[in-house]
Formats: structure tokens, sequence, C-alpha cells
């Protein structure tokens, strides 16, 4: 029993037909008024073959097998969906001294590191750079702007993994595709060196 969505034109569509030995069974037919053609699923067997029940029962699985389908198909798109506004400079980004800046997980990591030990070996100053920009910076204001700057990278991290979880457990397509993904993230650092 294979079924296919289809559209039959309007003076041919039929419930249930046979040809050559064919059974041929229309499914779920809706008019299309600009296309003057049913659009709907075909079933076709060979005629010996046919049951009613058999085709309703196959045609349940069939739907629920394509719903499925689409279900999956509209959360791996979200998914991605969550996972490029994460990486965006809607989220990955801080005011610093006016400007949109971003440090990496990595670079934070360095740099937080490097100021610690030039604190510990007595600095009172460390160089930050953003991009082109240098920045002569007290150890301590550095670590404290690194702290900050880590805290929200978690926080938003965070969200943006509850936004996965929440998509991941949602069973309805239409809530899927209309999530919404942007809520429920931290304001945007504002700093001053």
């Amino acid at each position: 029993m294979n079924f296919v969505k289809t559209f039959v034109p309007k003076g041919q569509y039929k419930g249930k037909e046979e040809r050559d030995g064919v059974c041929i069974v229309h499914l779920d037919g809706v008019l299309n008024e600009e296309m003057d053609a049913y659009e709907c699923v075909e079933c076709s067997m060979p005629a010996s073959d046919y049951s009613e029940a058999a085709v309703s029962e196959a045609y349940a699985a069939w739907k629920t097998a394509m719903a499925n389908r689409g279900l999956a198909r509209a959360k791996r798109e979200v998914l991605k969906q969550i996972e490029a506004y994460d990486t965006s400079s809607a989220v990955n980004g801080f005011m610093l001294n006016g400007a949109v800046v971003w440090l990496d997980k990595a670079t934070r990591v360095g740099l937080m590191n490097s100021t610690t030990i030039a604190k510990a070996m007595g600095q009172a100053t460390t160089t930050l750079w953003l991009g082109d920009v240098k920045l002569e910076v007290a150890c301590d204001k550095a670590i404290q702007l690194l702290s900050a700057l880590e805290m929200y990278a978690l926080e938003c991290f965070n969200v943006t993994a509850a936004h996965k979880k929440v998509v991941a457990e949602l069973t309805d397509i239409g809530e899927v595709l209309s999530y919404d993904y942007t809520k429920g993230y931290p304001e945007k650092l504002t700093m001053e060196v």
C-alpha cells in the first residue's frame, strides 16, 4: 500500500476507483479553488488486496509518521535558529567604552589566567586587546570586567540550553515553529575602563 500527496482535477476526483486491477483511493480531499483540483492523499494497491479497514489503519499510521517527520524537521530548524541566535551579536556582545565588543570563551579564560598571574607577580596593570584596540587596564579592573563577562556568558548559555530543552520536548509543530527563542536573555553588559 502506497500513500502520496497529490492534486486530482476536480472532474476526475473519486473517493475510490478501480483501474486495470489497481484500486485507487483518495483520502482527505480538499478542493483548491485556484487550481480547480482536489488536494488529497492517494493510496493505491492491487484491487484484490483492497480492504477499507486495512487502508484506514495504514493511512492512520502514515499520517502519524508524516506528522512525526514534520515535527522532527521543525525542531531541527528551530534548534539551528537557537544556535545561530546564541552566537549572534544579539547575545555575544557587550558595551565597552561605548563600543560593542566580544571575547570568546578561550580568550576570556586566557586573559583571566594571564591577568591573575600578572597581578600575583606584582604588576598593577595588564594589556587587553579588543580587536585592534589596545587597552592598559588595572589588573583588578580587568579581573572584575572578565568575571562579569564570564557570568554574563554563563547566564546566556543557561538560557540557550533551556530554550533547546523546551523545543526538544514540544509535541506540537505549531508550538515549535512559533517558539520565541529570543526571550529570557540577560541585558547586555555596559562597562567602562
